[in-house]
C-alpha cells in the first residue's frame, strides 16, 4: 500500500472516530441538559427510552416518550423530534417539534370541557402524528404560529396556522389574553371518520334519523344565511352556506380569518353577536368534497 493510500485510510478512520466520538459526546451532553431542564420545571415529568442527536440536521430525537406537563396534560409518543427550542426563556419564544405515534387520552386535563363530548362520541384516545412550530418576536410582540396539527389516521387531521399580536410572553398572565389581537388564522380539517361519529351522536340526541337531523340543520343554516344577507353581511352568509356544504359532504373544511386589521380578543366579550364577529374577522369557509372533485 502506497504512502498516500495509507494516509487516506488513516485519515478516514480518524475522521470516523472523531465523528462518532463527537456524536457520543453531544448525545451525552444533550441528555444531561434535558434532564436538568426537566428537573428545573416544577410539575414536569418526562421519560424516554432513547435519545439521539443528528449533528448534521441539528435535530434531537427521543424514542418511547411519556410526558406529564405541569398543567396536568399527559401524552405519549413513539418518537419526538426537536429541531428548534428556546432554552433561554421560561416560556420558550420558539419551538419546532414533531411527534410520531402520539397517544393522547381524552381526559379533562388534556381537553378541558370538550373531554365529555369527545368521550360521548366513543373516542377514548386520540392517536397519530403531531407538529408544533412557532416563533415569537419580543420586539413586535407578535407570535407566528406556523403549524399546530394532529393527524389521526382514523378520525381525520386538523391544522391551525396564524398570528397574534400584543402578546408579552416574558411576563404573560391569564388576564393578558383579553389584550391579544388576532391578525390572521387558518383552520383546516380533513375528515375521515369523525363527522360520522358526530352525525350518529346528533341522531341519538334528537331521536330521529341522521338524514332527518342533517336536513334540519341544513334548513337552519339556510335561514341563518338568509338573515345574514338581509344584514349585508357577506362573510357570515358565505360561512353558513359553506358549513351546510361541508355537512352534506364532509370531505375537507378550511376556515380562514383575514381581518383588515388586528382584532383584539376583548371585542368578542363586548356584546357582539356571531354574525358581527364573522364579519369583523372577515371569515371565509372553503370546502372540498369527499372525492376531492
Amino acid at each position: 500500500m502506497s504512502g498516500l493510500k495509507k494516509f487516506l485510510l488513516s485519515f478516514v478512520i480518524f475522521a470516523a472516530l472523531c465523528f462518532f466520538g463527537l456524536k457520543w459526546y453531544v448525545n451525552t451532553e444533550v441528555d444531561k441538559e434535558l434532564t436538568r431542564a426537566v428537573a428545573d420545571t416544577p410539575g414536569l415529568a418526562l421519560s424516554y427510552a432513547d435519545l439521539s442527536v443528528d449533528i448534521i440536521a441539528h435535530t434531537v430525537t427521543l424514542k418511547g416518550v411519556d410526558a406529564l406537563f405541569p398543567s396536568g396534560q399527559h401524552v405519549q409518543a413513539d418518537s419526538v423530534s426537536i429541531a428548534a427550542f428556546d432554552r433561554d426563556n421560561p416560556i420558550p419564544h420558539y419551538a419546532a417539534i414533531s411527534a410520531k405515534g402520539l397517544s393522547i387520552p381524552v381526559t379533562p386535563q388534556n381537553f378541558g370541557e370538550w373531554a365529555g363530548y369527545i368521550k360521548g362520541l366513543g373516542i377514548e384516545t386520540l392517536f397519530g402524528d403531531g407538529t408544533l412550530d412557532y416563533a415569537y418576536d419580543p420586539e413586535t410582540k407578535i407570535l407566528e404560529l406556523k403549524d399546530l396539527s394532529l393527524d389521526d389516521p382514523k378520525l381525520g387531521s386538523i391544522k391551525l396556522t396564524g398570528s397574534l399580536d400584543n402578546l408579552n410572553l416574558t411576563g404573560f398572565s391569564p388576564e393578558q389574553s383579553f389584550a391579544l389581537g388576532i391578525r390572521k388564522a387558518v383552520l383546516t380539517f380533513d375528515n375521515r371518520e369523525f363527522m360520522r361519529l358526530v352525525g350518529e351522536d346528533w341522531a341519538r340526541k334528537t331521536g330521529v334519523s341522521e338524514s332527518v337531523t342533517l336536513d334540519r340543520i341544513s334548513a337552519e343554516l339556510d335561514g341563518l344565511a338568509a338573515y345574514a344577507e338581509t344584514q349585508a353581511n357577506e362573510p357570515a352568509r358565505a360561512a353558513m352556506l359553506g358549513l351546510k356544504t361541508f355537512l352534506s359532504d364532509p370531505g375537507s373544511l378550511t376556515v380562514s380569518a383575514n381581518p383588515a386589521e388586528s382584532v383584539p380578543v376583548l371585542y368578542f366579550f363586548m356584546g357582539r353577536d356571531l354574525f358581527e364577529n364573522l364579519d369583523l374577522l372577515n371569515i371565509h369557509v372553503d370546502t372540498v368534497p369527499t372525492n376531492g372533485i
